[in-house]
Order: structure tokens, then C-alpha cells, then sequence
């Protein structure tokens, strides 16, 4: 697998990318969770005769999601979940602003979205 450039990843966030590449859970298990996710909606979108969706990822829903598929971790807050889609982003190499954006709820929370086509989902995969 190609090299991550440091310099274009927040510190921080490469933890995360190591976490999951060495298939640490439970960030690997909301990787693992999101691409299933990626594929069923991409491809009831094709059946439809769409070729990309914009797959919106809520941290907090998804921290209530991936609780009941895991096992009890104190590792499983929402922050971490926000730090491993992030590092499943930038590990990937997806393009902010063209390939995901982050925007902000009323609250000041952060919502996940990202353009999912057969291309970004081939990338996402690789990284696993």
C-alpha cells in the first residue's frame, strides 16, 4: 500500500489510521460498518440508475449504531468515532471539498458527507 504523507494528515488523526490498518476494534468495526452502509446505498442508487449518493454520516447516531454491534468499550465515544471517519477519510486519500465535507449542526456537532461513486467506494475499500 502506498506511503500516508504526514504532512497532509492532522496529527492526531494518524493514530487513528494506524488503529485501523492494525484492525483494532472498535475502530475498525466502524470502518468495516460504514463500508457496508457505502455499499448497500450505492447499490440500490445504481439499481435506480444513479451512479453516485451522498452518504451523510451523524458521530452521535452512529456511536448509538455501532454500540449494540460491538462489544462495551470505553474507547466508543463520540469523539473517537469522529476521529476514526476522519482518519478513514484522509487515510483513503479522499479529497476534502471534493470527495467529503464536514458541516456543523445548530448544536456545534459535526456531520460527515461524502460522495460515494464507484471510484471513492474502490478507494475507501483499499484502505482496509
Amino acid at each position: 500500500m502506498d506511503e500516508i504523507r504526514l504532512d497532509k494528515i492532522p496529527i492526531p488523526i494518524i493514530n487513528y489510521v494506524d488503529l485501523i490498518k492494525d484492525r483494532k476494534s472498535p475502530y475498525y468495526d466502524i470502518v468495516q460498518f460504514l463500508l457496508k452502509e457505502m455499499e448497500f446505498h450505492l447499490t440500490n442508487a445504481q439499481k435506480n440508475g444513479r451512479s453516485e449518493i451522498t452518504y451523510t454520516i451523524n458521530p452521535r447516531i452512529l456511536t448509538d449504531e455501532i454500540e449494540l454491534l460491538v462489544p462495551k468499550t470505553d474507547k466508543l465515544t463520540t469523539l473517537n468515532v469522529c476521529r476514526t471517519i476522519r482518519a478513514f477519510l484522509y487515510g483513503s486519500k479522499l479529497k476534502e471539498g471534493e470527495d467529503f465535507y464536514a458541516s456543523t449542526t445548530g448544536g456545534g456537532k459535526k456531520n460527515y458527507h461524502i460522495r460515494v461513486n464507484q471510484r471513492s467506494f474502490n478507494t475507501l475499500s483499499r484502505m482496509i
